[in-house]
């Protein structure tokens, strides 16, 4: 059954995109478990942010989306009312208005959903923020910094939120822990000679 219901996605347009660490599309594996979207593919290369830690570090796959509820709100509502069953969180990156992540807090009551405020326009991406962090009681979206930290934190955010009911990505996120302070460590090693580089 479950394999029938990946060749469905794989195939089907209008449910996107499915990303896992086998693969992309045809030959992606494994039913997704996060759903990534955004308004337009010009916020894609942001977001493959987040579907590459969704990904690599947390081996976790995902629907990808194309959702704007200025131009098809229609399909944002139909898309969104038949995400398959496995999805557990949904991410969605928005800017200007950025309504996308709250319509679908109020579409999918019973799915945490995450914001990603994209920086662009006049107002860098403030905008964006503040329509999402301002959502009335009820309705509310998990809000990420604006950009590249937001992308890679939603996924991060997503991937603890499935972790309660699944020990091997909170293996995973304890992995990905270790690999930044192992960072710092590495930083700590060669300070001295960087000093001494800089300021000779």
């Amino acid at each position: 059954m479950q394999d029938e219901q990946a060749i469905h996605i794989h195939f089907n347009a209008e449910h996107g995109v499915l990303v896992s660490p086998e693969g992309i599309g045809p030959t992606a594996q494994r039913l997704p478990r996060v759903l990534v979207t955004m308004g337009s593919d010009s916020d894609l290369s942001l977001m493959m942010k987040t579907v590459n830690t969704l990904r690599y570090e947390f081996g976790i796959p995902c629907l990808v989306q194309i959702n704007s509820v200025h131009r098809d709100l229609r399909s944002v509502v139909r898309h969104i009312e038949n995400l398959p069953e496995s999805v557990q969180v949904i991410i969605a990156c928005a800017g200007g208005a950025a309504h996308l992540p709250g319509n679908i807090a109020d579409l999918r009551a019973d799915l945490p959903v995450i914001g990603v405020p994209r920086d662009l326009g006049a107002l860098k991406g403030i905008d964006a923020l503040l329509s999402m962090v301002q959502m009335p009681e009820g309705a509310p979206v998990a809000v990420m910094a604006i950009g590249e930290a937001g992308a890679v934190n939603a996924a991060i955010h997503a991937a603890k939120e499935l972790a309660i009911a699944d020990p091997a990505i909170k293996a995973r996120l304890q992995e990905y822990a270790e690999k930044r302070k192992a960072r710092v460590q590495r930083q700590n090693e060669t300070l001295a000679t960087k000093i001494e580089t800089t300021h000779p």
